[in-house]
């Protein structure tokens, strides 16, 4: 895995990685964090994109429970020495979130949670954002939508077009300041956040987009597996 580009500067605060996988896969049919892809689990490529980010001093994993032992292996299989913690997940995403961020050391200033599912994130992308958090107090990777929307009606018919002018399909790492975070997961109250910019965006904060350059889709249904391992084998052969 190449390390990014740039090196970190003497001013950046602590980071960590919190890489989450706490749920079942139901849509994808078992377990997808195990699966060979491209000659390694899919979970040691996320693993060992965080590894190589300069920036990124601990990394937390969040798996379901009872797996815990299995995927501290895949993290000593794959050399990952950052690794400080594998941790279950809860019943809701951002309760796997909160039991990943507890396990972090309490010096972390910033911290990019990840989806475990997302293996083409690259260590440019996350030091990309930890750039602009630094700076703002957080960030996120996103794509601009670039297919054709319309809304439907109550029919599943087209019923009118939507501008995607100003529209972005959210991505991970989405990364943030530590404290703050943790204090509204422990005061969440009766919300389901699908993602964390959804929760700090409550709050009120300000989030910057931090454009994806590269594929970084998410593994959601089998047929996913085989066009992530077209992606993974041309980065190999260009590495």
């Amino acid at each position: 895995m190449p390390k990014a580009d740039v090196n970190p500067p003497n001013e950046y605060p602590e980071s960590a990685a919190v890489i989450v996988g706490g749920g079942l896969g139901s849509r994808f049919g078992g377990d997808k964090l195990s699966i060979s892809l491209a000659g390694k689990p899919l979970l040691a490529w996320s693993l060992e994109a965080f590894q190589a980010t300069p920036a990124i001093s601990s990394i937390v994993i969040v798996v379901p429970a009872g797996s815990e032992e299995k995927f501290r292996e895949i993290g000593r299989e794959a050399g990952i020495s950052k690794l400080i913690a594998v941790v279950s997940g809860g019943a809701e995403r951002h309760e796997s979130v909160l039991r990943g961020l507890n396990a972090l050391p309490s010096t972390i200033e910033l911290v990019a949670i990840h989806d475990a599912a997302r293996p083409l994130v690259t260590p440019d992308l996350i030091m990309r954002c930890l750039g602009v958090a630094i700076e703002v107090g957080a960030a996120a990777a996103a794509a601009p939508v670039t297919d054709t929307l319309h809304e439907s009606d109550q029919e599943k018919c087209a019923a009118r077009t939507v501008d995607r002018t100003a529209l972005w399909a959210m991505q991970t790492p989405q990364v943030f300041r530590l404290a703050p975070l943790l204090r509204l997961l422990e005061n969440i109250g009766d919300r389901k956040p699908t993602d964390e910019v959804s929760l700090v965006l409550a709050a009120g904060w300000r989030v910057p987009f931090v454009e994806s350059l590269k594929p970084n889709f998410k593994v959601t249904w089998p047929e996913d597996v085989a066009l992530q391992e077209a992606f993974l084998k041309i980065r190999i052969s260009h590495s």
